[in-house]
């Protein structure tokens, strides 16, 4: 159980949590560094101005952009979980101090699970400092992607578990089942992980659990399929067509959870020339995720996953740490999540970080069994033994992530994000509340998208669109009496139209 000094080692444990990213944050100065990562902020600025999506711009190709919806509304391709979360710090012009406060909530909440599950209180800060020192999960909480929010409310829920399994009221379940919610929100392979344990949770508890608590489960349930279905009407004009099936569907219809043969569909719009290398690499990632392929990707994927431990030695320790049993719920998270992974054909390590909390809980766990196991040993030199083999694997693993993170961090002012160099050009041109139409050449890489707008386009300080040669003159009349260039981004050439 938790005391107060738990909590204090939990307010602290935030306080240094945020303080690292932003030393990642301040050397790239707040920039962001993928596509994504504007998008996500884009649809924050939406939400603290109190909009889900904006109206369709005017002649809506000239907008189109990397996971943008342009018709029949202006929005992200994603549901708003970390986009909402991001939103009050947009509002106060610090997005960068959202994700930063995640990751030392995030260790915070590992801490307090595993004092929660019957650990010691130096295997909860021990788990803290595993997680904060991770250099795997450190850069995800130093960006504005939804990482940082998706092992939050990972960790989050696996805490939530722990505590309604031991007593399983109504608020506990409602919380619980509130947070697979949120979390589908988030990223819905997360949100399933986080749903399958907490039914699994209900289940176990048997007749330990009452009608009330099984119907504050259901309330909840059925409230956030209702604020679901109304966000996509929001979205997509649509109840049942969430945003990211309709960019699919408009753009990618290869796009999702899916193997084997592919649905030869012809999508409904056609990406800009200028990221039809990015169509062409999903789909060839899409195309080669067959069943025949499924045995190598799965050995794959569990090396991926194994990279995510701590150390090598680790890995062992964890083995023991699975028959820890207040955690199990941890673990039914991390089994649904892998299997729920399996089904997309990206498998880089990005698509598993939610699971690093469960490893972590893990390895803590099992260190602590292994200890108390060699303090009852009755031989004295079985038991040196077994503690001198412990200490240099908490040694090893302690040098191992206190190196990778000094490497990190004193290496932060080398850290550049590719728009940086755009930064000059786009503020001289806000300044002048031009519209820029940007020529891309034809060998641009395409996750390097220039084409993100404000929500509110029409009254945006900078107006940027895709250079559509002699039709831009129709567009530059929905803009009278604004500055008007044309900008090659490789050559950095900026020539006036009017």
């Amino acid at each position: 159980m938790t005391d107060r000094l738990d909590a204090l080692c939990a307010v602290l444990l935030v306080v240094l949590g945020a303080a690292l990213p932003m030393v990642l944050f301040a050397s790239a100065a707040g920039v962001p560094f993928m596509e994504d990562e504007h998008v996500y902020l884009l649809q924050a600025k939406m939400l603290a101005a109190g909009h889900l999506s904006y109206p369709s711009p005017p002649l809506p190709e000239f907008f189109e952009a990397a996971h943008i919806l342009v018709v029949p509304r202006y929005a992200a391709k994603y549901l708003p979980g970390h986009a909402a979360v991001l939103a009050p710090f947009v509002a106060l012009s610090a997005p960068w101090l959202g994700p930063s406060l995640l990751l030392g909530i995030a260790a915070a909440l590992l801490h307090l699970t595993a004092r929660l599950a019957g650990l010691s209180r130096a295997a909860g800060i021990g788990a803290a400092v595993l997680l904060l020192a991770n250099t795997d999960l450190f850069p995800a909480f130093a960006s504005y992607l939804s990482q940082s929010t998706a092992i939050a409310a990972a960790t989050a829920g696996i805490a939530l578990a722990v505590r309604a399994e031991r007593a399983p009221t109504p608020g506990r379940m409602a919380a619980l089942f509130a947070m697979a919610v949120f979390a589908g929100w988030v990223r819905p392979f997360t949100g399933v992980a986080l749903l399958v344990m907490a039914v699994a949770v209900l289940a176990r508890a048997g007749a330990r659990i009452d009608r009330r608590s099984i119907a504050a489960a259901i309330v909840v349930l059925a409230f956030g399929a209702l604020l679901t279905a109304a966000t996509c009407r929001a979205m997509t004009g649509s109840w049942t067509t969430t945003p990211w099936s309709l960019y699919a569907r408009e753009y990618m219809p290869f796009d999702g959870p899916g193997i084997g043969p592919v649905p030869r569909i012809r999508p409904e719009r056609r990406l800009p020339d200028h990221l039809i290398g990015l169509f062409e690499g999903f789909l060839h990632m899409r195309e080669t995720y067959s069943w025949r392929h499924l045995p190598a990707a799965l050995v794959e994927r569990l090396r991926t996953l194994a990279g995510l431990f701590p150390s090598a030695a680790a890995i062992p320790i964890a083995a023991v740490g699975l028959f820890a049993g207040a955690l199990w719920p941890a673990t039914v998270f991390a089994v649904a999540s892998f299997a729920a992974a399996l089904t997309f054909h990206d498998g880089r390590a990005a698509y598993y970080l939610e699971m690093a909390p469960w490893l972590i809980l893990m390895t803590v766990a099992g260190a602590e069994t292994l200890v108390r196991a060699a303090s009852r040993l009755r031989n004295r030199v079985a038991a040196i033994a077994a503690v001198c083999l412990l200490s240099m694997a908490a040694v090893w693993t302690a040098v191992r992530l206190g190196t990778e993170l000094t490497g990190l961090l004193s290496h932060a002012d080398k850290r550049r994000s590719p728009y940086r160099i755009f930064e000059p050009v786009f503020a001289a041109l806000r300044e002048q509340r031009a519209i820029v139409f940007l020529r891309y050449p034809s060998d641009w890489n395409p996750n390097l998208d220039l084409t993100y707008n404000e929500p509110d386009i029409l009254g945006a300080p900078l107006v940027r669109a895709l250079d559509h040669g002699a039709r831009d003159a129709e567009l530059m009349r929905f803009f009278p009496g604004r500055p008007a260039y044309v900008f090659n981004p490789k050559t950095m050439e900026l020539d006036p139209l009017r």
